[in-house]
């Protein structure tokens, strides 16, 4: 037997031998990993996406405008305050500024000295707002007691809040009358109310 036949004679015996291992004693049997993939317990699949909430159609989006009222200080000047008009609550800023100067001073307000001269029984009977003009209907309280000093500074009140939030002309009705004489003292409003209503 010369060295080929030798030769060739191993090969046939390791490829027996390596046959009957495989076949007989390795469970998995013969696995050739030619694509060289990871076995599919460790494939991983990727979280699927998540998108961030979006707010439904029907949110209500608001604003807040600031709206301003006048009110005495503790020396008898006259000056404003703001108040916040949320537009998702309020119909009419306008109209709320008119509620709030009613309502006067806030709590912490008055313990700075801020005081008004709208007597307290005083009621909002209508707010129309038109397209050229706006009416602001009070209840007789309005005109009543504290005598013509506090007459006056009640209907600069009045004025000063009306034209600081809106620029149409601004009419008052007490008892749905246009107040062009108000007071027992028949103090005399020219209309629509402005910073020479009052001059005599």
């Amino acid at each position: 037997m010369n060295f080929s036949q030798k030769l060739g004679l191993f090969i046939l015996i390791v490829i027996s031998t390596a046959y009957v291992y495989f076949s007989f004693f390795n469970k998995e049997g013969f696995h050739f990993d030619f694509n060289n993939k990871a076995p599919d317990s460790e494939i991983k699949e990727l979280p699927p996406l998540v998108e961030e909430p979006r707010p439904a159609e029907d949110d209500e989006r608001h604003e807040v405008k600031t709206i301003r009222i006048f009110v005495s200080d503790s020396n008898g000047k006259m000056r404003s305050v703001n108040r916040d008009c949320d537009t998702a609550i309020e119909k009419s800023c306008f109209t709320y500024a008119i509620k709030e100067l009613i309502k006067g001073p806030s709590n912490w307000e008055k313990s700075k000295g801020f005081t008004s001269e709208i007597p307290a029984g005083t009621k909002i009977l209508s707010v129309r707002e038109g397209e050229a003009s706006v009416l602001v209907d009070l209840s007789s309280a309005f005109e009543g007691g504290g005598g013509t000093e506090s007459l006056y500074i009640r209907l600069e009140q009045l004025i000063k809040t009306a034209k600081a939030n809106t620029k149409q002309p601004v009419y008052l009705y007490i008892e749905g009358k246009q107040a062009n004489v108000i007071g027992g003292e028949g103090i005399m409003i020219k209309q629509p109310l402005n910073e020479r209503s009052l001059d005599d």
